[in-house]
């Protein structure tokens, strides 16, 4: 994608998240989110269908990185030492990319568009936390593997939710001792 492209996105992205902090998602036109972004109406329709093209697109950038198996150093945080098969490190690393994104996520929590984003948050933590059943990382002893798939991805959006919603105000790390509590 040319540079061109990347700001426009950034600039869109944002003037989306700056238009939650006014209106919720309903009432957000898309003429609302080009006045803030000084994007053209063509120039947002060739890049987007709709406010729901954006949300979706707003959704997948987010996860698309947070759940890769990247664990290089960045500046909020250094995992590049960590192995991808630790999942310790690899659900820290994940809580601090949201982190970083702060400010949109809490936005679009509050707002009537939360289900949506939930549920692309599903469809991007879903293959790690089948990886951590199926591999015994957090082992349900007894329940058919199906249901303890369902358990670790939602105690996992719960986590999520949770931690956005009362502000980031633990660590990474403590966010995810809550989903290892035994420190295995």
């Amino acid at each position: 994608m040319d540079q061109r492209q990347v700001k426009t996105k950034v600039a869109l992205y944002h003037a989306f998240g700056e238009c939650l902090k006014e209106k919720d998602y309903g009432e957000i036109s898309v003429e609302d989110i080009l006045r803030v972004s000084g994007v053209s109406r063509s120039t947002f329709y060739a890049h987007f269908k709709s406010k729901d093209d954006l949300l979706e697109s707003i959704s997948r950038n987010i996860f698309a990185h947070v759940f890769s198996h990247s664990l290089s150093q960045e500046s909020t945080h250094d995992f590049s030492h960590a192995s991808v098969l630790d999942y310790r490190h690899l659900f820290t690393h994940i809580f601090y990319h949201l982190r970083d994104d702060k400010e949109l996520i809490q936005v679009i929590l509050k707002s009537s568009c939360r289900d949506v984003f939930l549920e692309e948050f599903r469809k991007g933590v879903g293959p790690l936390t089948e990886r951590c059943v199926k591999e015994g990382v957090l082992p349900h002893p007894g329940i058919p593997e199906a249901l303890a798939f369902m358990q670790v991805r939602e105690n996992f959006v719960a986590s999520f939710v949770y931690y956005f919603e009362n502000g980031c105000v633990e660590s990474p790390e403590t966010m995810t001792s809550y989903l290892f509590p035994s420190g295995d």
